[in-house]
């Protein structure tokens, strides 16, 4: 993995992966991922997730659009609906309807940043699917997550917050970002604040509030 540059913003700066997107899109998870959005939002933290993001967002909105069509519209059974996901037959009024939802998504939450790839980030994903377990999307968001300096990749996903913070543990970067669940942010951020003041001799400072 390349160097990462030292962060030293005051303000947290938080990586958002697929998962927590669509969450906040669906409601889904008894609205936990629109709520811990609303929390970014409301304290001013720097949020950002890729271009890349959008594409999976995309792809998981187009299922749930022929899901809806082909099982709940037309009763056609499950396993049909497995088989012909990968040839779906939405038309240009389903694709409209599928657009105006994200674009109002992201209209609605413009502090979300959907941050570029350059060649430096894919060099970075290779090197880490050669010497991890990553699968290809995770790689990236990490690789994403330390090129723009945040301190906390937030996911639902465990197998990425374990083996993810392997690799940081390993290149000695555990210090200056870490994968969490969303109920984790604050500790987290707070955590990493502490261990950099006191490594730097600085005296600490307030800690972020569940209270704000």
């Amino acid at each position: 993995m390349p160097k990462r540059r030292e962060n030293n913003t005051t303000v947290p700066k938080i990586y958002v992966d697929t998962c927590i997107l669509q969450g906040g899109l669906s409601g889904r998870n008894k609205g936990a991922d629109i709520v811990f959005l609303n929390k970014c939002k409301d304290n001013g933290w720097k949020v950002y997730s890729s271009i890349h993001t959008l594409m999976e967002l995309f792809d998981l909105a187009r299922e749930r659009a022929f899901l809806m069509k082909s099982v709940i519209k037309k009763w056609v059974d499950v396993n049909t609906f497995l088989r012909d996901r990968r040839r779906m037959t939405l038309n240009n009024s389903d694709l409209d309807d599928v657009s105006e939802e994200l674009n109002k998504f992201f209209l609605d939450n413009k502090f979300i940043d959907l941050v570029d790839i350059n060649e430096e980030i894919w060099t970075d994903v290779k090197r880490i699917v050669e010497t991890s377990n990553l699968h290809s999307s995770d790689a990236l968001h990490l690789a994403l997550a330390r090129m723009y300096q945040c301190q906390v990749l937030v996911t639902h996903d465990g197998f990425f917050i374990e083996e993810g913070n392997r690799i940081l543990k390993e290149v000695k970067e555990y210090n200056l970002l870490r994968i969490c669940d969303i109920g984790k942010v604050e500790q987290t951020i707070n955590a990493l604040r502490a261990r950099n003041r006191k490594a730097s001799g600085i005296p600490p400072k307030a800690r972020l509030s569940k209270e704000k």
